[in-house]
């Protein structure tokens, strides 16, 4: 009985060791592989960058800057659609809420400065 329990311990750690080692194994593996991604990277950005040069003198002139700021404008119009803008009751809720706290703040600051005024007072007519 004494030489199963052994023996299952011993195939327990062994099954437990080749584990181990295979996690191992996999760890490496994409290690490896992360290595050489790192090292494509910059040889692809590399022909991004010429690619886009390309481009852009292909394109020839930017347009002059009337037709940036129409641009412009329009951009801020479609972005300005995409907004949910709060309801009037939205609105006054948090302005209520915003005008609280500060007036919480007011009252709380207020209160530790005159504290503090007091006890120099006292501490400087001495």
């Amino acid at each position: 009985m004494a030489t199963n329990k052994n023996a299952k311990n011993a195939s327990n750690k062994q099954g437990k060791n080749d584990n181990t080692q295979k996690q191992a194994q996999k760890t490496e593996d994409k290690a490896a592989n992360l290595v050489k991604e790192d090292k494509k990277t910059p040889q692809s950005t590399e022909k991004n960058d010429k690619k886009t040069k390309k481009k852009s003198s292909e394109k020839g002139k930017k347009p002059n800057i009337f037709q940036q700021m129409v641009g412009f404008f329009k951009g801020v119009y479609r972005e300005l659609k995409k907004v949910t803008w709060l309801t009037k009751e939205e609105l006054l809720q948090r302005t209520g809420i915003v005008a609280g706290v500060v007036a919480i703040f007011t009252l709380l600051t207020w209160i530790v400065d005159t504290g503090l005024g007091g006890l120099a007072t006292l501490f400087l007519k001495k």
